[in-house]
């Protein structure tokens, strides 16, 4: 298909706007940092894309021959408190100001026992010691269930400070059903970020308080089994789908 520009190809000077691929899709847009994995692959690579933290009793993989690609995350079914994870690289910071940016966030996932799972998933600092370690991480935006209730919360927090909103029943967590979880960090020409969560694209809730904008994150997602009765799976992830505004960043560069 071809593409059709508006503008000139090249930046014809600093005080030009630069509009020659505002129609390209998002992640052919150099204003953009984005990153997406649908786990449409034969094998989850730990080398290069993701780092894999788990129990001994717990695997991390892509799900084979399941429908539209399935990141599973499960553990075993004798061990209370066994689990895996996955975290990527940190890249990804909270901006404001002139040279902020905006970020957002999507997955859509699913747990196979929603209250006797702890499940987390979002963006982080690296925990690297083992995956509850995710529910202790200093600076974090997530979306969080702990075992015992299929509560969903929503959670911001920096150098170990939490703003966290326990959503309501509506929007509890089903067993073995699907729910597509997202949010909007706003940082872009405001003083200070806030943050939008949206639960099957509908808003459920905002913070602007605790923003973790003074580290660096990456996308991580957690799952630990409440109980030694059952494997239990967060099977999970069909995909996740980050994307970051830099073209304020990418304007202050172009004027030096």
């Amino acid at each position: 298909m071809a593409v059709h520009f508006t503008g000139p190809i090249l930046f014809a000077g600093k005080d030009q706007p630069r509009k020659w691929f505002q129609n390209l899709p998002i992640d052919k847009n150099p204003d953009y940092v984005v990153t997406f994995d649908d786990y449409t692959g034969v094998a989850l690579d730990s080398t290069n894309d993701w780092t894999v933290v788990k129990d001994s009793g717990a695997s991390a993989a892509i799900a084979a021959d399941v429908e539209s690609g399935v990141l599973l995350l499960s553990s075993t079914a004798t061990t209370d408190n066994d689990g895996a994870s996955v975290q990527g690289n940190e890249i990804f910071k909270v901006a404001t100001g002139s040279t902020g940016r905006d970020i957002w966030f999507e997955t859509k996932c699913k747990v196979s026992d929603a209250d006797q799972t702890d499940f987390c998933i979002g963006l982080t600092v690296n925990f690297a010691t083992n995956p509850e370690a995710m529910l202790a991480a200093a600076d974090r935006i997530v979306f969080e269930s702990d075992d015992g209730a299929a509560t969903l919360q929503v959670i911001t927090e920096k150098d170990g400070t939490e703003t966290a909103t326990s959503l309501s029943s509506t929007y509890d967590l089903a067993d073995d059903t699907f729910v597509t979880l997202g949010f909007k960090v706003s940082g872009k020409n405001r003083s200070s970020a806030m943050v939008e969560f949206f639960v099957d694209r509908a808003l459920v809730a905002t913070h602007t308080t605790n923003i973790p904008d003074d580290e660096n994150l990456t996308v991580g997602a957690m799952e630990l089994s409440g109980n030694a009765t059952g494997t239990k799976q967060l099977p999970l992830i069909t995909y996740l789908r980050l994307k970051i505004d830099r073209s304020n960043k990418c304007q202050q560069q172009r004027k030096l």
